[in-house]
């Protein structure tokens, strides 16, 4: 799965996600948004990893611009975020 995740957000060959200054900050706002959603301390590494989920899913593609006060995108993101927590919470690098 290489290419465009989502609108400044993009996965390399080698499997690392990189994300614009105007996408960073709405992953920043998503976090804070999403922080009463779920009993977990949600970050933006949590949020990112809900999204690039998504996008496997086919829920989020290169057209979807990230915003933090989207609420289709926010309960996309509230979906995986359990997913995130269990499997992957341990390995998200900060």
């Amino acid at each position: 799965m290489e290419g465009g995740i989502a609108v400044g957000i993009c996965l390399d060959a080698s499997g690392e996600v990189t994300v614009d200054g105007p996408a960073a900050r709405a992953l920043f706002d998503l976090a804070i948004a999403l922080e009463d959603a779920t009993p977990h301390p949600v970050d933006v590494q949590h949020v990112l990893a809900a999204i690039v989920l998504a996008h496997g899913d086919s829920l989020i593609d290169e057209q979807t611009q990230v915003t933090g006060d989207d609420p289709s995108l926010q309960r996309i993101i509230c979906k995986y975020l359990p997913l995130v927590f269990q499997q992957y919470d341990d390995q998200l690098e900060t």
